[in-house]
């Protein structure tokens, strides 16, 4: 720049050299001559591994979020400690996701060629959904508005740190995620990570690895690395019902098989938990499942809730006989529940229900901010009933738990955003829906029956079985995020970075939408 000063004429000189592979380079050299210098052999050994890992999520962002659902069902045992907050993987993952857009804006991009731009540069723009986004800033408002009324500070900020993750997630990581092959890729990522969980499942099932207070009739309940069977079992749910979908609503057979595959191994782990709360959410996903993929089954699922609820309704009135209902409410823990001297039957029963009681009671004290975000164990001391002193961190329900932590204001931060999951999921259906059906309406049946179609209609035909696929997956991770919704009726899912995961699924509902129109 002529006449500029000579400050400015060395940053611009600095700027032409700043490229992608020249600031990973130099960086690259820093960290192995650290290593070399600061840490023991072993623990240099480690971290060089670690940063090979973790530079190559910085030049391909999207190995972060290939790499999130592994870490998840697997970082708890590879934690780190920094100042005295606990990281995983996972969390490091979304920590490097937003070095590397970071990184998009200040990096000089590579100029004067037609090829896609790689690295960073490889995204979109913003494109969260509005209403998306507005449930997201609710609940993170919320959160933050409860923060004077907490115990601690430090609890609330490791509790906020958790959802501003999932607010990365979904801002940035949804840019990532540009075509078919790459959302698909994700799918596989999530299911294989379920997999994985489930061997070890197994694993600790045949060699009895697990406390003697897991052990449930004649099993031990499979918890893998999640330290408890419920979450363990929400974990799998996850990609559960995602090959189920696949497998009932998959187009080709290729599509059946593998995933019909991947159920019978996540199926078989998923039911060694014994988690009741998870059999639940389950089973009332598996409706919906029902009723939105298979259209013509609705009269018989209408029919079998009306008569649950006549069931129920005589079962009020006394019409029903006591004999045919106690042995039920013994197997499911709620009949002859106890809060003084529980049995092993009704144990967890009775001590989830007291800490529904102690949640419910610090709503009541403190309806409109909570006791703090994250506060619900620092609070509970003074809310727990006959001998439940322990918190167990939360209040197993998420619902009752985030309204004695954030009061109504959380609640209904909460409320709102899931109401704009799920209100995008079921435009993503509508929009899939509309163009399976404009698809299928540009072939002519009968050239089609006589194999006359022509090239434009076959290209429609494959186009229309990739939108069936797209149209399953839409449903199966509809089916995943009502699992977990109604899983947390019962517990808490939103530990051990599953809210990473959580919002990978909503991602991939959101970019369904876009990709079709990529083929």
């Amino acid at each position: 720049m002529p006449g500029a000063p000579k400050s400015w004429r060395i940053l611009d000189k600095v700027q032409e050299h700043l490229t992608l592979a020249n600031t990973f380079g130099v960086l690259g050299a820093l960290l192995a001559l650290a290593c070399l210098f600061y840490f023991p052999p072993a623990v240099s050994i480690r971290v060089l591994l670690y940063a090979i890992v973790y530079i190559w999520t910085f030049l391909r962002p999207r190995m972060a979020l290939y790499l999130t659902p592994f870490a998840v069902a697997w970082g708890s045992l590879d934690a780190l400690t920094v100042a005295g907050i606990s990281l995983t993987s996972a969390d490091i993952l979304v920590l490097l996701l937003f070095a590397s857009w970071l990184c998009s804006h200040v990096i000089r991009p590579r100029m004067g060629s037609n090829r896609p731009q790689a690295g960073p540069f490889d995204r979109t723009g913003y494109n969260l959904p509005r209403i998306l986004s507005i449930g997201l800033l609710a609940l993170l408002l919320a959160m933050l508005v409860s923060i004077p009324t907490a115990l601690s500070f430090k609890t609330s900020l490791k509790e906020i740190a958790k959802w501003l993750e999932v607010a990365i997630l979904l801002c940035l990581g949804s840019q990532y995620l540009r075509t078919r092959q790459q959302v698909w890729t994700l799918v596989i990522m999530c299911i294989l990570a379920g997999i994985s969980q489930a061997f070890m499942g197994y694993a600790q099932y045949m060699f009895d690895l697990g406390p003697q207070s897991f052990v449930r009739g004649s099993g031990l309940r499979i918890y893998g690395t999640f330290n408890q069977p419920n979450p363990y079992a929400g974990f799998i749910d996850m990609a559960l019902l995602i090959t189920i979908s696949l497998t009932l609503l998959g187009r080709n057979w290729a599509t059946r098989i593998l995933a019909g595959g991947a159920t019978i191994l996540l199926g078989a782990a998923f039911v060694l938990s014994q988690s009741r709360g998870a059999n639940i959410a389950l089973a009332l996903a598996l409706v919906f499942l029902c009723i939105v993929g298979f259209p013509r089954l609705n009269v018989l699922v209408r029919l079998g809730v009306i008569v649950l609820l006549l069931l129920f309704a005589a079962y009020c009135a006394n019409l029903i006989p006591e004999h045919y209902v106690t042995p039920i409410l013994h197997k499911l823990g709620l009949a002859g529940i106890s809060f003084v001297n529980p049995h092993d039957e009704d144990f967890s029963t009775a001590e989830r229900l007291a800490h529904w009681i102690a949640g419910i009671n610090m709503f009541l004290d403190h309806p409109l901010l909570g006791v703090g975000i994250g506060n619900y164990p620092n609070a509970y001391p003074r809310y727990f009933i006959t001998i439940f002193a322990n918190p167990l961190g939360h209040a197993h329900n998420y619902y009752i738990n985030i309204a004695a932590e954030a009061g109504i204001f959380g609640f209904a931060g909460l409320f709102t955003f899931l109401f704009s999951i799920f209100l995008t999921g079921k435009r993503v259906l509508h929009i899939l829906n509309k163009r399976i059906r404009i698809a299928k309406k540009e072939v002519y049946p009968t050239q089609v029956r006589t194999g006359a179609e022509s090239f434009e209609q076959r290209r429609t035909l494959y186009l229309a079985s990739l939108l069936s696929n797209d149209r399953a997956l839409a449903i199966g991770l509809i089916a995943s995020l009502l699992a977990i919704c109604l899983h947390n009726l019962f517990d808490d899912l939103y530990v051990h970075n599953m809210t990473n995961l959580f919002a990978l699924l909503i991602i991939l509902l959101t970019r369904l939408p876009d990709i079709t129109l990529k083929q």
